[in-house]
This record gives C-alpha cells, sequence and structure tokens, in this order.
C-alpha cells in the first residue's frame, strides 16, 4: 500500500514553519472558542495595512484594480468584527476600521478606495461589509466621525444605489448599504433598494431555496450569500430595520432550509464542496451562525445547529490554510490558485470570516447553553429543488447531482465545480488540470473524447431532473436523471442512484453516438504523494474493478456492463481541491458508432468496500430508453 509512512502524509495545519493555521490549537467548543478565532485571524493582517486603508497581502492580480483587492483586506474580516461586538464581545482594534473608513473615502487620502463608477463594481461587495458595520456597530464606526467624514463615506456607499450591481445574490448588497445608513439616519434611495430586494425574490427555487441569477447555479450561495443574508436583515429588523414582512419571511425559509442544509455536511464537519468560490473556506458554514444571530430555531433544535456549525470550524483546524505568519492562502485546503477564479485577490479568504455571526446572538442566547448535538442527517435525502440526491453515513456525504450548472465557460473551472455526476464530503474535487503531457483526468465524470482528441464531458444538458421509479419489489427509488450532448452526433443519458443497505452506488449512461468515440468514466479521486507512478497506489485488477489505495483512503469503479478496461490515472499537479497529487480509479472504453449502454458501481471510503458491487434495476435502467 502507497504512502503509509509520517513522511508521506499531507502537510497539516499544525503551528509550524510557514503553514502556521491561526486556528490550529483552537477546540471550537464554546462561544469564547469562536471569540478567539476572530481577533487570532485578524491580528496577521496587522503588519500588512498600508495608507491606513487597504490591507495589501499578495502581488498578484484579479479581474479588478488593485485597490478593490486591498479593500477587500479591510471589509470583509468585518463579518467576524461586527457579530463579535454586537453580540458582546470586545475587538481591541476599531481604531484602526476608522482610520481606514476615514482615510479609503476621502479623495484626497492615499489610501482611498475610489468611487464606485460602474454597474458591477467590485467596490459594491465590500459596500456590505461596512453598511452591515454600520447597522450593528454605529457607535463605533459612524458616532466618533466627523460631519465631513461622516458625509464622505455616506457619499462613497451612495455608489450602489446610483449603479448596479450584479443580477444575482450582489443584490443583497444594497439591500445591506441600506439597513446601515437607515441607522444612522441616512437613508438610500428606496427604489433602487425596491428594485433589488424584488430581484432577489425573483431568483427563488421553490419554498426555501434560491438560484444565483442567470447562471442558474445551485451552490453554496445558497446558504452563504441569500440565505446568510436574509438572516443578517432579520437581525437587522430586530433593531427596527428593514421592513417586517421581509424579515418574517426570510426566517421561515431559513427555517425550512435548515434540513436540506445539513444534508450537505459529513458527520466529521466536512462539507460537500462544489461550485464556485471555494477559496472562501468556512463561510460555507456561515448560515447556521446567523440562525442563531436572528433566533431563527430550526426543527433540528439549537444543539444539533451548534454542532453542524462547530465541528465545520474544527475540521479546518488541521488544514494549511495559511501559508505564511498565519495569513490566510489563496486556496481551499492548502494553498493553491490553480482553482481560483479570477476575482478572487489575495484579500478575498476573508469572506471566511462570515463563519462567525453566531457571535451576534448574545451570551445568554440558548445555542451557547445547548449540549451539541450529532449530525442530524443519516442516509439518503432527496432535494428535488437542488436537483440532488444526497447520503450520510458514518464517514461523509456523496451528493449525485442531476442537474449541473448553465453551459457557460465561467466561472473558470466550471465544469469542474459544478458538472461532476458525484461530489463526496470526504474526497475533494479534482479540477481540469493537465499533466506534464497535457492529459486530463477528473473525478466522479465520463468523458467523452473524439477522434480529434477533444474531451468533452457533461454540457449540452437538454432535460435533468430527480426522478421516482417503482422497482420490483414495490419500493420506490429516486434516480438523478440527466440527458446531455456534449458535442455533435453524440447523446448521452445518464442515471445515477444509491443502492438501500450497499456502500455503492449506481451510474448508468446509454450513449448514442454517430461516430467512433473514447470513453473514460471515474471514480473519485484519493490524495497521494507519488502522482507520476500511479502503480504505487494501484490495487490488482479484478473482474472490471479500478481499484486504489492510499493514506486517504479505498476508491474504486466497477464495469457493470462487461465492457470496460479498469486505469488508473493521475490528474495533474494542484488539481485536487484537497491535496496537490491525488489518483482516480477508472473505466475506459472505445465506442464505435452506435448505441452503448455502460454500467458502474462507485465506492469509496476510509476502507475497502465490504460487500461485492449490487446488480442494477431493470426499472432504473429503462429511464435510458
Amino acid at each position: 500500500m502507497s504512502g503509509d509512512t509520517a513522511d508521506d502524509r499531507p502537510i497539516t495545519g499544525e503551528p509550524r514553519g510557514p503553514w502556521a493555521n491561526p486556528i490550529a490549537t483552537n477546540p471550537f467548543a464554546s462561544r469564547a472558542d469562536m471569540e478567539r478565532a476572530v481577533v487570532d485571524l485578524y491580528e496577521p493582517l496587522l503588519p500588512f495595512v498600508v495608507d491606513d486603508a487597504r490591507i495589501r497581502l499578495g502581488s498578484f492580480g484579479a479581474a479588478f484594480e488593485r485597490a478593490s483587492g486591498e479593500l477587500e483586506g479591510f471589509a470583509r474580516p468585518l463579518y467576524g468584527i461586527v457579530p463579535l461586538v454586537a453580540g458582546g464581545g470586545r475587538f481591541e482594534h476599531w481604531d484602526l476600521v476608522r482610520a481606514g473608513l476615514i482615510a479609503g473615502t476621502d479623495p484626497d487620502h492615499p489610501g482611498y478606495w475610489g468611487a464606485v463608477v460602474r454597474d458591477i463594481d467590485q467596490r459594491m461587495v465590500e459596500q456590505a461589509a461596512i453598511g452591515i458595520a454600520l447597522a450593528f456597530c454605529p457607535d463605533e464606526v459612524w458616532e466618533p466621525l466627523t460631519d465631513e467624514q461622516r458625509d464622505r463615506l455616506v457619499d462613497w456607499l451612495g455608489g450602489i444605489a446610483e449603479f448596479e450591481p450584479a443580477p444575482n445574490n450582489w443584490q443583497f448588497f444594497r439591500v445591506l448599504v441600506a439597513l446601515g445608513l437607515e441607522r444612522v439616519g441616512r437613508p438610500l434611495d428606496a427604489d433602487a433598494v425596491e428594485r433589488s430586494l424584488e430581484l432577489l425574490e425573483g431568483y427563488r427555487l421553490g419554498e426555501h431555496w434560491y438560484v444565483d441569477g442567470g447562471l442558474q447555479n445551485v451552490d453554496y450561495y445558497v446558504p452563504m450569500a441569500f440565505h446568510t443574508y436574509g438572516l443578517i436583515y432579520a437581525a437587522a429588523n430586530d433593531l427596527g430595520l428593514g421592513d417586517d414582512d421581509r424579515a418574517a419571511r426570510y426566517r421561515e425559509r431559513a427555517r425550512a432550509f435548515a434540513a436540506d442544509f445539513a444534508t450537505w455536511f459529513g458527520p466529521d464537519g466536512a462539507a460537500v464542496a462544489m461550485g464556485r468560490s471555494l477559496i472562501y473556506r468556512f463561510a460555507l458554514g456561515s448560515f447556521w451562525g446567523a440562525l442563531a444571530w436572528a433566533d431563527v430555531e430550526p426543527a433540528m433544535g439549537w444543539g444539533a445547529v451548534k454542532g453542524m456549525l462547530l465541528r465545520h470550524l474544527r475540521w479546518w483546524t488541521d488544514k494549511a490554510i495559511s501559508d505564511r505568519d498565519g495569513v490566510l492562502s489563496v486556496g481551499y485546503a492548502y494553498d493553491n490558485r490553480t482553482l481560483r477564479e479570477s476575482y478572487n485577490s489575495a484579500g478575498s479568504p476573508y469572506w471566511c470570516m462570515k463563519a462567525f455571526t453566531a457571535l451576534g446572538a448574545s451570551e445568554s442566547h440558548p445555542v451557547w447553553a445547548a449540549d451539541e448535538a450529532d449530525h442530524p442527517v443519516n442516509g439518503e435525502r432527496v432535494l428535488h429543488d437542488a436537483g440532488w440526491l444526497a447520503r450520510t453515513d458514518d464517514q461523509q456525504t456523496i451528493a449525485l447531482l442531476a442537474r449541473p450548472a448553465a453551459a457557460l465557460a465561467l466561472p473558470e473551472q466550471a465544469s469542474a465545480k459544478y458538472r461532476k455526476l458525484a461530489y463526496s464530503s470526504r474526497f475533494g474535487l479534482v479540477g481540469d488540470v493537465p499533466d506534464f503531457l497535457g492529459r486530463i483526468v477528473t473525478d466522479s465524470t465520463l468523458a467523452i473524447v473524439d477522434r480529434n482528441g477533444v474531451r468533452h464531458v457533461r454540457l449540452g444538458v437538454d432535460q435533468a431532473e430527480i426522478r421516482v421509479v417503482t422497482l420490483d419489489d414495490g419500493s420506490e427509488q429516486a434516480v438523478a436523471w440527466s440527458v446531455w450532448s456534449p458535442c455533435p452526433d453524440v447523446v448521452v443519458r445518464t442515471t445515477c442512484w444509491f443502492v438501500d443497505g450497499s456502500p455503492w452506488h449506481l451510474r448508468a449512461h446509454r450513449i448514442r453516438t454517430d461516430r467512433p468515440v473514447s470513453t473514460l468514466d471515474t471514480g473519485f479521486a484519493l490524495g497521494c504523494d507519488a502522482p507520476a507512478v500511479p502503480d504505487r497506489a494501484q490495487l490488482p485488477a479484478a473482474d472490471g474493478i479500478a481499484a486504489v489505495r492510499t493514506w486517504d483512503g479505498d476508491s474504486r469503479i466497477a464495469d457493470l456492463s462487461g465492457s470496460r478496461s479498469a486505469t488508473v490515472h493521475a490528474p495533474g499537479v494542484d488539481a485536487g481541491l484537497l491535496y496537490p497529487n491525488t489518483i482516480v480509479p477508472g473505466l475506459a472504453a472505445d465506442l464505435a458508432a452506435g448505441t452503448h449502454l455502460l454500467v458502474a458501481a462507485i465506492a469509496a471510503g476510509d476502507h475497502a468496500p465490504a460487500a461485492d458491487p449490487p446488480e442494477p434495476s431493470a426499472a432504473v435502467l429503462a429511464l435510458l430508453d
């Protein structure tokens, strides 16, 4: 077995050398631990303050002006600082925040952030954090300012009403700025605010889901943005701000959404990581804390909410999230810009501070007195609105996706982030990163290669939904079903489903092609220590099963159609979300023109599956006809 020695194991967040993790020693067992984490994450930024208003953390570029990236470093920590203080905690650096607000909004100061001068201006994003500070901490960020300084701040924030935020979750930024200005008696343009609120209503999906605007993405922006901002709006409404009816709606939607969102986490606190902006790391858990801030108790109870939040934070304590002196790197479980988006600057990761929204709830709130409950989800759950099937066991949650995101080139690595057939909380996704020979292999994907050597994955989706079929024994089986045409003359019908009582899940494709193509169907990726020599981690192929095993676990994919060869592949370096070196099992087949049925069983976990792959149901396969 490959990678058993201690030296082969991945770098963790232990406080050693340049990989010091600022929260590595935090047990995350109490409110005091969360308060300490806010300070521990913020204080490494202090040496990088320049011109009073900017925090300069890196020299690489992003898809906006450098000033906006340095504003990110200044403003995003407020998502943790504001609830810390609003809930009764202490923060020792308000003088630096006030100095930044004064300098950053003064056109004559070298730290000036620049005005909002266009639609979809990046500064709008950071204005929201300042709006929240005004709404909840006016004694710190408004009262000490002179009249002239206040006027400049209000004028600078007013740009978000003069120009249009992006038609997606950005509309909430205008709403949050409006709450702050309302608190200090300087209301924002009411028509502009109402326009944003109505657009946000138009993004609703079902009863308590959203899509992220025109891209129709269903990802972590649903909890991390839409619901978290809605709950902050509700918390501000308790101060007499905003509209009572809207606040009540946001509360009810969040209360109902909690049961669905719990499905996205494994019992160890790890999240099913998919979609864009994964560099925001534990911001993914902000929804749980925002429930407490807005005092919205879901059916699972405060003990479950507390457990969901604290387990998620604890999961991050042994990850290499900092590459120097406690400053967060751009990446997920390690410093990795390969999977970043072009809108990520060196200051962008500090949206992770959203994870501390729970601190907005006072010490007397029942969430702090509650005993931390175990993970509230076990077994299979159907998320019809999201187009997900999810199953949670004692190791992980696996999500089977029927409905991928819109077929657009953006964001970067969109195929890896949105269009795989399965995602796991235990085994991270692999991006479309070529190896040193220019080959691309990823996990949990059916890739079709045409005669010109062009690789195609699940694009051109014509239909996608969760379907329910009746099996021979009368029971019902939920199936992630999609029809897609990745390239001309090729149509694929795909079904993915869980088998009750089995560690495997099944995947079937009926491919109709008018020309010869090659196919590669892959399982989950494992971290490994030697990507150039996959044979070291390959297990002997038997009965059409491709299997790999490393210190990270055991992953395998079994051919149930009797026509494919077992293969093992090493994706490009830094392609993995969790580890820079990964290895993937696969099944390969060359297909002639015609119609072909390919069926596989996939399993991955700490150990080899205890049971053989199950046989596919004829009723499910009939969905491919």
